[in-house]
């Protein structure tokens, strides 16, 4: 059966262990589950999986014991289920901490919450990607104060070495026979639910980027523009296209770019500052 500590999404592991469950034995159902886990609706486990329903703490004890998962096991369940319904950022996170709380007895487990942590670390960061960039762009041999001063704003020696050990963790960078790192070409990836909260995050950090260089970043090496724009949502969709095409177009120009010696943070911003009124009438 499919072991519950590594996954990120609590749907997808009870799809996969009514699957598993199902290929056992023909006769097993999902009425037959709902029964089982004292559910007077006996599709509710099916509605659950296939996000039609959310769980509340009382259901997700009932389909814990049905299955007849651990303690441990149980505890990271019900913090996974609070991780995937979580409304804001503050409470993901918090129960993104509670997850990675939970001890595993299983090795396969406990290697999947560290490559989860490293990955979420690495997305969450805004600097570990400026570092990446640094040591592509210039022959890095180990110095990390000079790494650190590299980095605007400064990182500390620390923080320097400690991204260095994450991203050779990743595979995202690798020292050579003669002592220089090479970033190579490995991507990284873990569940979305981690790297969309990760993302997240580092959106957060950037927006206080984007305040410390309008403050201290002269004129005349930053670019910090706005639009204030009446639209539809149709409207809204066609930007976000525009916007999606204009960034692989960055893209292209900064992959073309031999001569690359500075990191730029290039961030694109579009929500609402007021409600929408359906009831009132547009002038005309």
């Amino acid at each position: 059966m499919p072991n519950v500590f590594e996954y990120t999404d609590y749907r997808k592991y009870l799809a996969n262990w009514y699957n598993e469950k199902k290929a056992s034995n023909s006769s097993f159902s999902y009425n037959a589950f709902a029964q089982k886990a004292g559910f007077k609706n006996k599709g509710f486990f099916h509605t659950v999986i296939y996000d039609k329903r959310n769980l509340s703490k009382p259901s997700a004890i009932k389909i814990c014991q049905a299955i007849g998962l651990t303690k441990s096991e149980t505890d990271y369940f019900e913090n996974l289920v609070f991780f995937n319904q979580a409304a804001d950022l503050k409470e993901r996170n918090y129960f993104y901490e509670k997850i990675n709380a939970v001890r595993s007895p299983y090795k396969t487990a406990s290697k999947a919450k560290q490559i989860r942590s490293d990955q979420y670390e690495f997305y969450s960061k805004w600097h570990h990607s400026a570092v990446r960039s640094i040591i592509d762009m210039y022959d890095f041999k180990g110095d990390f104060k000079w790494l650190a001063k590299m980095v605007m704003p400064p990182l500390s020696v620390k923080q320097a070495k400690q991204s260095v050990c994450l991203l050779e963790k990743l595979e995202m960078i690798m020292k050579q026979n003669n002592g220089i790192y090479k970033v190579t070409d490995q991507s990284i990836t873990t569940g979305k639910e981690v790297v969309g909260l990760a993302v997240q995050n580092f959106h957060m950090e950037c927006a206080e980027l984007v305040k410390k260089a309008i403050q201290e970043i002269p004129k005349t090496r930053r670019n910090v523009t706005g639009l204030t724009l009446g639209i539809s949502h149709k409207s809204y969709e066609q930007i976000c296209r525009e916007i999606q095409e204009f960034q692989e177009k960055i893209m292209d120009i900064a992959n073309k770019d031999s001569e690359a010696d500075r990191v730029y943070q290039f961030n694109f911003h579009l929500f609402p500052i007021s409600k929408a009124d359906d009831e009132r009438k547009r002038k005309s």
